[in-house]
């Protein structure tokens, strides 16, 4: 703070203070006081010679209290403090003067004349100067009085000796206590007497323009009602009532109000008499005179005659024929000035000639347009500061909005199971990660996991692709996002933390943009997909295995392949141990996953010997799977004294094991041993276990039945031909002795019914040789040692041959034969074979054939030849055509048709080894037709 000097007295007075008989005051024109930031109360009177003029007397008894009001000035005549008492006397807040002058305040022009004129003479004489005016103020109960203020200006020097501010003084006295001249008061001294009481001059009646001093009584009770009025307002339409209400009647009977809004100046209201209220829709243009004004910033006054008035009033939109209709006598316009600024322009016009314009009705407008220009500022900052209070309320809705979301997304972050990578700069040379990313990688959550993180911040992290080839820090995707600005989606790495493997991930990463659209770093998500990944495998896996176990019935193959198939998938080496053929209970096979240790594996396995107390026998005999996941021990799990069988175990270096017994449907085929040297086994990885065991043991069941029905197979066409060849023996002496009966029953004098009966069962002995027949047949093709003796030969001649020994047969049945035969119908085939399919297609026809019509046709094809048997019987329907070419297979009911069904799956059988193919063609009542395709040549 700089030093207060002392100063002269010296006097200056501003404008007369316009009152009224009734001690109402006008407008308060006084925010020119500021605040104070230390105590200087003590600066108004500790000098000595304070306040001391040369007539001694009421400027001394004026100024003995302590001042009302401090300010203080900057040598731009701006306010850099006032007192707080500021807003109690003016009704405004103090913090609408700091950094004004008193122009941008709205004072009226000669009030701030004054000021300025003893501000500046304060800040070049380095003196202090005397300042008295008059101005209302608000009293303790709110109220308006009229007051006068004397100020004292005292300069502040700073440490060089120059003036840097000056310090306002300012006391108020109400009227009732002291009354000045209303003239100009210049720099001589008074006498310390009081003046003479004026008698209150006449109000400003209907006519006459008098002197500076003339109705100042009406002036200051016009003032002061729309003092009060304005101070109620609430807006710009308040305001413009209060106009047309109560400025009216003083001013004119004629009130235009325009304001400038965007540059623009604009018509605000429109007042005519006599109701003096809004008249005209608000936005239109205004008049040549208030543009005018608008434009110089000085107000203008017109009087007569009513051309010049009516151009003067006129907005250039052909109103002028209204306006001379009107017959304006008088106008005027003074501008809204606010701290030099335009605010508005405020035109008055009178047509009474008792109500004439003149210099003093110009200054009264004059020190309305300042309190209106103040009035519509302040409602405007009554609005800025209320949308700024709505703003603020806004902005702190959203900050708490913020910070919710905010939270909610740390919240999300730290519990959501994904991995979230997030990095602010282009470089990604730092990561930060969620706590499930952390945990999952085994890492601090601080650390940085960036593959360009700083040689002191780069952790043991290495990102592997599908080939196994270790993935640069560029070609992560969080790199190549903030690098090109595009998306990576779904990029499936290896997760290696210090050595071990943490996982399967699936990368994504977007880019994050500037407001520039720049990409300025990148967020990644890291998706655990090892279960999922491991569980298609797994499916793929026993999918896959299944079929290889499937592919072979022979069970000592699917014990070998079952063991094969674990490795290295489930195990690094892996056994299966059951009973062997010669009693004893041990490994069967064995699989190693290096192939160099293969030999090592399989030497363990055959010195290895298992008791009754081993882990292995005793999963066998209970059934029950074993998961061992630490073996802590490798020389215990082997029992023998063998001192190589214990090396070798130690050798192969297994940590963890596995015993999944194989139960099938007739117990324990075996026990399924996996061991592994890299890890240790999980309930996950024995679950997988158990449920491939589940897969290998039908696999085993299945080659343990095809086992067993081989056998049966083989015990059965062994039976059949032991059978069919004793039966044979028996049926030829049968045969031989039923000819010679034959022979001698046709002799004379042998009884006819004898040779009947033995016809009968001469039918008889060869339905059972072909019985038989069938059945060595039988054997034979399963066994592959059906005789194929291959011969050149003409089809349509067996057919005629056949035809021709079938005949007693077809005519017993009633049947009749048509023959459909191609000459010449030569070529190599098994002459006996095709007779016997000849002869079942023919048995077949004359079965079912009802007695109807057999046809029979040979022809010659692309193919070879082609033979047909049809006949109109009962037919074979669609879901059964494929059947009866199977083994004892029928069509129909036994119990209604005889026959073991073997004749169609045996001629299939020979047709098949004679290159060619049977089919059939056939509705049910409509009848069947049987088709032969041969080629005409078949290597013997």
């Amino acid at each position: 703070m700089g030093v207060l000097r002392s100063f002269p007295a010296r006097f200056v007075h501003s404008l007369p203070v316009h009152s009224s008989g009734n001690g109402q005051a006008g407008v308060c024109s006084a925010p020119w006081m500021l605040p104070l930031p230390m105590d200087l109360r003590s600066a108004w009177g500790e000098e000595p010679g304070v306040g001391a003029a040369p007539g001694g007397g009421a400027e001394r008894k004026l100024l003995s209290g302590p001042p009302l009001l401090i300010a203080r000035f900057d040598r731009r005549l701006r306010h850099l403090y006032v007192s707080p008492e500021v807003e109690r006397v003016t009704g405004l807040p103090a913090a609408l003067f700091l950094g004004r002058t008193n122009e941008e305040l709205g004072m009226p022009p000669r009030l701030i004349r004054d000021w300025n004129e003893q501000l500046h003479r304060t800040f070049q004489r380095e003196e202090g100067q005397m300042l008295e005016f008059r101005c209302p103020s608000l009293d303790e109960a709110g109220g308006q009085v009229p007051s006068l203020f004397v100020s004292r200006l005292v300069p502040e020097f700073d440490e060089a000796g120059n003036v840097c501010s000056v310090w306002g003084f300012t006391q108020r006295f109400e009227r009732s206590r002291c009354r000045l001249s209303p003239g100009r008061i210049t720099g001589q001294a008074r006498s310390a007497e009081p003046p003479p009481r004026e008698e209150p001059p006449p109000s400003p009646g209907r006519g006459g323009s008098g002197g500076p001093g003339a109705g100042c009584s009406s002036r200051n009770e016009l003032l002061g009602r729309l003092s009060r009025a304005l101070a109620a307002c609430n807006g710009q339409c308040d305001v413009f009532h209060c106009l047309g209400r109560l400025v009216m009647p003083s001013l004119g009977d004629w009130c235009d109000l325009d304001v400038l809004r965007d540059g623009v100046l604009q018509r605000a209201a429109a007042f005519r008499a006599p109701h003096g209220g809004l008249q005209g829709p608000p936005g239109g243009p205004p008049s040549l005179l208030a543009r005018r004004v608008a434009r110089t910033g000085r107000a203008e006054l017109l009087r007569g005659p009513g051309a010049q008035v009516t151009r003067a009033l006129s907005s250039g939109d052909g109103d002028q024929p209204c306006l001379q209709e009107a017959g304006l006598l008088d106008c005027m316009a003074v501008p809204l000035l606010l701290g030099g600024q335009l605010v508005g322009v405020l035109s008055f016009a009178t047509r009474e000639p008792e109500l004439r314009l003149g210099e003093d009705r110009l200054e009264l407008a004059e020190d309305l347009a300042g309190c209106v220009a103040l009035v519509l500022e302040t409602l405007r900052l009554r609005q800025e500061l209320e949308r700024t209070r709505q703003a603020e309320l806004c902005v702190d809705t959203l900050e708490r909005e913020l910070q919710r979301q905010a939270a909610d997304f740390r919240t999300l972050l730290d519990v959501i199971p994904v991995g979230i990578g997030i990095a602010h700069e282009r470089e990604c040379r730092r990561i930060r990660q969620n706590p499930w990313f952390a945990r999952l990688q085994g890492l601090p959550l601080e650390s940085n996991i960036s593959l360009s993180a700083p040689d002191g911040e780069r952790q043991p992290i290495r990102y592997l692709d599908g080939h196994g080839r270790v993935v640069p820090p560029e070609e992560m995707p969080m790199q190549r996002a903030a690098a090109t600005g595009q998306e990576v989606l779904d990029v499936e790495l290896e997760l290696e933390v210090d050595g071990l493997r943490r996982g399967t991930v699936v990368i994504s990463a977007v880019p994050l943009l500037d407001e520039a659209q720049c990409p300025r770093g990148a967020i990644g998500t890291f998706q655990d997909v090892t279960a999922r990944k491991r569980a298609m495998e797994a499916q793929r896996f026993l999918a896959e295995s299944s079929a290889v176990l499937s592919s072979s019935l022979d069970q000592e193959q699917t014990s070998r392949t079952l063991v094969r198939l674990c490795v290295p998938a489930l195990a690094t080496v892996a056994s299966f141990c059951g009973w062997r053929s010669d009693g004893t209970f041990g490994a069967l096979s064995v699989t190693h996953a290096d192939p160099s240790r293969q030999l090592l594996a399989t030497e363990a396995v055959r010195r290895f010997v298992l008791s009754e107390r081993h882990p292995i026998r005793e999963a066998m005999a209970t059934g029950l799977p074993r998961l061992i996941p630490v073996l802590q021990d490798v020389a215990s799990w082997c029992e023998s004294q063998d001192e190589v069988l214990r090396g070798l175990r130690q050798r192969l270096a297994t940590r963890s094991v596995m015993l999944i017994p194989l139960a099938t449907a007739h117990g324990v085929a075996g026990v399924l041993v996996l061991g592994s040297s890299e890890r240790s086994y999980t309930e996950d990885d024995f679950t997988f276990a158990k449920e491939y065991a589940a897969h290998a043991a039908y696999a085993i069941d299945n080659a343990r039945l095809y086992r067993e029905a081989q056998e049966a197979i083989a015990v059965r066409d062994e039976f059949l031909g032991i059978a069919g060849h004793e039966l044979r023996t028996p049926l030829t002496a049968l045969q031989l002795g039923l000819q010679s009966l034959a022979r001698q029953s046709v002799a004379p004098g042998e009884d006819a019914g004898l040779s009947k009966w033995v016809a009968r069962c001469q039918d008889q002995g060869v339905r059972l040789g072909r019985l038989v027949g069938d059945l060595l047949d039988v054997s034979r093709i399963t066994s592959g040692r059906l005789p194929m003796d291959p011969e050149e030969m003409d089809l349509s001649a067996l057919v005629e041959e056949v035809a021709a020994r079938m005949g007693p047969e077809l005519e017993k049945a009633g049947c009749a034969l048509v023959l459909k035969l191609e000459p010449a119908l030569t070529g190599c085939w098994d002459r006996l074979r095709l007779d016997q399919v000849l002869t079942n297609l023919l048995s077949n026809a004359m079965k079912y054939g009802q007695g109807l019509p057999i046809e029979v046709s040979a022809e010659a094809s692309a193919e070879g030849v082609r033979l047909r048997v049809r006949d109109e019987g009962i037919g074979i329907s669609s879901e059964d055509q494929a059947r009866i070419f199977e083994r004892f297979e029928r069509a129909v009911p036994d119990r209604h048709y005889g026959g073991l069904g073997l004749g169609l799956w045996i001629s299939r059988q020979i047709v098949l080894w004679l290159g060619g193919h049977i089919r059939v063609e056939s509705e049910q009542g409509r009848g069947s037709n049987f088709t032969v395709e041969l080629p005409r040549w078949v290597e013997g």
